[in-house]
């Protein structure tokens, strides 16, 4: 060890760092590179033990003539790297995105002075605190060494690393259809086996030698030891197919800087195929999903009592989230066995399925390296008996993710169904009346507003001080396109409290859908405080734009203009329902909404309209007045989801439409300007914020929220644009003239319902990259950013032109001097 290298880990130890967490001659796999290399620093110091990128805080690298080349060190995850030249010591900021940045330079003899001068910041607690991804109550702030993207950048890189590795090594004895080619359950207790084998073995731990060979049997033998498993003895056939699975383990990326709750969360999701979960009911909760969860738990407040159960564990992801967050608020000072025994005395779980119940064991095992077992999860029916009331203290933290249907008919005597007949529901309903400190849910999206859950969320603002709700969108689950909803309540409600609540409405949209997967990047937060009712009302969500809603909210609504009805619906196949060519009984209509589109319906086909056909009484509705078609599921996943067209031919529709007729008093010119409302921005933000399925309410849309009066020039405007869609296709020219007209009649509409410009835009900010479904192109609307003060209206006549040069001086002209001196002696 040179001089130099002496003098910073002498100065490290001055700070903290206990010896078994300053580590010579580290290796580490550099997952940020294509290849992940292995590669290697001088010494490097960790916040505690087991080391990885989450608990580097510094490198030590002897640099060359040419000055340090910091690039390939930043997946070793220290914010901070001492380049040795000499006798002199560079400091270096490591950062996600841009090159290194140098901090310091100083001699030898100047490092104890720098430690001196930095030593509340540069601690072991300090910089594992500022490291924490999210925790913000850990964190208290972010110090400016650490930068969390760097974190973020590698957690990212290390699970696709991960994944690679075991999908490519699973891939020799899994066949075309993805199925083993082995018993599945002795596949995937091989792949731990081997798992912890690699771990053990890159770290340099004792036990790593009973398999230095490489022999399967060693390790299989070697790990159920250590670790106090069952034995497993392959057959010579599986044996042979296992060979190639270790080997393809042990030779790929090091494991030695990779933390073992990263390999927890990748082994879970990687292996346990669609299949392995058809067959044994297992789920998966994205991870990051389960690390929101928790965190705004916020479980490290009192450590001393807190208890964290999840009953309906499945893979125990859940379990693996909290078991971070425990770990990284226990003190630094406590050894690995000390941990050990805090968590798994404080983390329990139950599930149903023998098979589930081991992969949240095993999960739980890799997450906790270099422990051995010891953790509570329990095979059990919750359905039967009391157990899950047992299970639940005042102390403990209730996580889960509970099955999302609804009892079946033989399974509707047990107690937890006598709650509701949803098994979300139940769960939710006895989970609370056993008063837990904290319930952390992963529910479906239809708890947010509908009726159904009113009892339920009525019983949370009863129970509890602090609700958070976030809307999470399709296609977050791994083995599912079902939308969900988060629900976190803590601090329970006490005696003494004053009848006040807490809401936080989070959102995570479609558009940042892969940030929220891979980051936990939230798109949007409201908060508010109010009082809770004495007959508590369940309103726990703070919709988006509502500001919006409270200004509108005495002004006419849709049904009270139009008569809304939804349309036919066949007792028989949906395909004996419509025919592209006439037919006895068959009447001229729309059935499906593809095609459908803003002030357009699509070509129309023939619908069965005889009664024998069909259910319900929508075949008797006037479909031969004038009336709007508006599609009665949602056109996109997106902010537009709306689509209203004018019918004067008398078409009939399929129940994927809605029929809008005019009520006493609308004319027909009045119903072309309810048309440009329902396809404008506030009536499809309405739509959209308030229906969390993929049907529309017919209830919803009478809400809609019109103008007090509607000026006749938007119907003229309408009749003008509908006239431009009927000469299509459109030239380049034509398509942004007919682009600035739909502007127009947008602004048009927005300007009768006169909100301020703040909301207007915050309106329109809402629509931002969301895809129009209009017969053209839509760009957005022209101008907003030139004009940040105007409203969408003043902006497209022109206003904006009188804020263009320096208007503000000729706006605002300065005081005369004498003026300005009197001014200034009275405020002194």
């Amino acid at each position: 060890m040179t001089p130099a290298i002496a003098a910073i880990v002498s100065g490290l130890g001055g700070l903290g760092y206990p010896t078994e967490a300053l580590l010579s001659d580290y290796s580490f796999a550099d997952v940020l590179s294509p290849a992940g290399e292995t590669r290697r620093v001088a010494f490097a110091a960790f916040t505690q033990t087991p080391p990885s990128y989450r608990t580097a805080a510094f490198g030590v690298v002897e640099a060359g003539s040419g000055g340090p080349d910091l690039t390939e060190l930043r997946a070793l995850g220290a914010p901070m790297i001492f380049a040795v030249t000499g006798d002199c010591v560079e400091l270096w900021q490591v950062h996600a995105s841009k090159a290194a940045s140098r901090m310091a330079v100083v001699a030898i003899d100047a490092l104890g002075d720098l430690f001196a001068r930095h030593a509340e910041h540069w601690s072991p607690r300090a910089i594992h605190r500022a490291k924490a991804i999210g925790a913000e109550p850990l964190a208290g702030r972010q110090f400016d060494f650490v930068d969390i993207g760097l974190m973020i950048a590698i957690e990212g890189e290390v699970h696709v690393k991960l994944d690679t590795l075991l999908r490519e090594t699973l891939a020799n004895v899994i066949d075309v259809r993805g199925r083993p080619n082995m018993d599945a359950r002795l596949l995937f207790q091989a792949t731990f086996r081997f798992l912890a084998a690699k771990i053990l073995t890159d770290r340099g731990h004792e036990s790593a030698a009973n398999w230095a060979d490489g022999n399967v049997d060693n390790v299989l033998r070697g790990i159920d030891l250590y670790y106090g498993l069952g034995t497993i003895v392959p057959s010579p056939r599986d044996r042979a197919l296992l060979e190639t699975v270790w080997d393809g383990i042990r030779t790929g990326i090091n494991f030695q800087n990779i933390s073992a709750d990263d390999l927890a969360f990748v082994y879970e999701n990687t292996f346990v195929t669609s299949e392995a979960r058809a067959e044994y009911s297992t789920h998966s909760t994205p991870r990051q999903m389960a690390e929101h969860i928790v965190r705004r738990l916020e479980l490290w407040r009192n450590l001393e009592r807190v208890r964290v159960y999840e009953p309906f564990a499945g893979a125990g992801v859940l379990l693996v989230a909290a078991l971070r967050q425990l770990r990284a608020a226990l003190p630094l000072e406590w050894n690995d066995e000390e941990r050990h025994h805090f968590v798994t005395a404080r983390l329990s779980g139950d599930e149903i399925d023998e098979f589930a119940c081991e992969v949240a064991k095993l999960s739980l095992i890799l997450a906790d390296y270099p422990n051995h077992n010891g953790w509570d999860i329990q095979q059990a029916d919750l359905f039967v008996g009391d157990r899950l009331r047992t299970r639940i203290t005042a102390d403990t933290f209730v996580i889960c993710n509970p099955p999302f249907e609804d009892f079946d008919a033989d399974d509707r005597n047990s107690a937890i169904a006598q709650h509701d007949v949803s098994k979300p529901i139940a769960v939710l309903e006895a989970v609370i009346e056993s008063r837990p400190a904290g319930i952390g849910f992963v529910l479906p999206s239809s708890f947010i507003v509908e009726k159904r859950y009113r009892k339920v969320r009525a019983l949370i603002e009863s129970h509890y001080t602090s609700v958070e709700i976030v809307e999470i969108p399709d296609d977050v689950f791994s083995a599912s396109r079902t939308a969900a909803s988060l629900l976190i309540a803590r601090d329970p409600r006490t005696a003494a409290d004053e009848p006040r609540i807490t809401i936080r409405s989070s959102e995570v949209t479609l558009r940042d859908r892969l940030p929220f997967l891979k980051a936990g990047v939230i798109t949007r937060s409201r908060s508010l405080t109010r009082w809770v009712p004495d007959t508590p009302s369940g309103d726990l969500w703070v919709p988006a734009l509502h500001e919006i809603w409270t200004y509108l909210s005495d002004r006419p609504v849709l049904g009270d203009r139009l008569e809304l009805h939804r349309g036919i619906e066949w007792s028989g196949p949906q395909a004996s329902s419509w025919s592209r060519e006439p037919e006895p009984g068959f009447e001229a209509g729309l059935h499906g909404v593809n095609g459908h589109r803003q002030f357009q319906s699509p070509h129309p086909v023939w619908l069965d309209c005889r009664p024998e056909s069909a259910r319900g009484g929508a075949y008797k509705l006037p479909w031969s007045q004038a009336k709007l078609i508006i599609n009665g599921v949602r056109l996109s996943r997106y902010s537009w989801r709306l689509a209203a067209s004018f019918d004067a031919d008398g078409l009939v529709c399929s129940q994927q439409f809605i029929g809008a007729w005019p009520k006493e008093g609308v004319s027909n010119k009045y119903l072309l300007a309810l048309m440009a409302v329902l396809n404008g921005p506030v009536a499809n933000a309405f739509a959209t914020v308030f229906t969390s399925d993929q049907r529309y309410r017919l209830t919803t849309l009478r809400s809609i929220p019109l103008p007090n009066h509607l000026p006749p020039e938007i119907a003229e405007m309408t009749t003008t644009y509908i006239r431009r869609l009927s000469q299509a296709p459109f030239s380049f020219d034509g398509d942004t003239a007919v682009q600035r007209l739909l502007a127009e009649i947008d602004s048009a509409v927005l300007a009768s319902y006169a909100l301020p410009v703040r909301l207007e835009r915050e309106l329109l900010r809402f629509f931002e990259g969301a895809r129009r479904p209009v017969a053209h192109a839509w760009e957005g609307w022209p101008g907003l950013d030139a004009a940040p003060g105007l409203s969408l209206a003043e902006t497209l006549t022109g206003h904006r032109e009188q804020f263009s040069d320096n208007w503000v001086k000729s706006v605002f002209k300065p005081l005369p001097q004498s003026e300005a001196d009197a001014l200034r002696a009275y405020i002194g």
